[in-house]
């Protein structure tokens, strides 16, 4: 059993979470790379990351990771704010509360 409660003490995942989101859409990172950037360890394999992208309806298994390398935080939080699917709305509130 992995102690994930240890990785937590130092930050709260309302900072945590956009990283995640932005490591893995903006920069095209794994999802290990993005564990091993954030929480120094390989131990969750990238089921942590995996887990909280899915939570925000990320799908990891198609081609998403990367899907806007070259473009600016503004521009997607403002096209993701025009969508009518409310998951493009929750990952745009996250991305402004940390980057806007």
């Amino acid at each position: 059993m992995f102690k994930t409660y240890d990785l937590f003490d130092h930050r709260n995942l309302e900072d945590l979470i956009p990283e995640i989101i932005y490591y893995y859409l903006f920069q095209g990172l794994s999802l290990t790379q993005i564990e091993v950037k954030l929480f120094k360890t390989e131990s969750y394999k990238g089921w942590l990351s995996k887990t909280f992208l899915n939570y925000y309806s990320i799908d990891t298994e198609g081609e998403n990771k990367g899907i806007f390398e070259g473009k600016t935080i503004p521009e997607v939080v403002e096209g993701l704010y025009r969508s009518s699917n409310v998951a493009h709305v929750g990952v745009a509130k996250l991305l402004k509360s940390k980057y806007l």
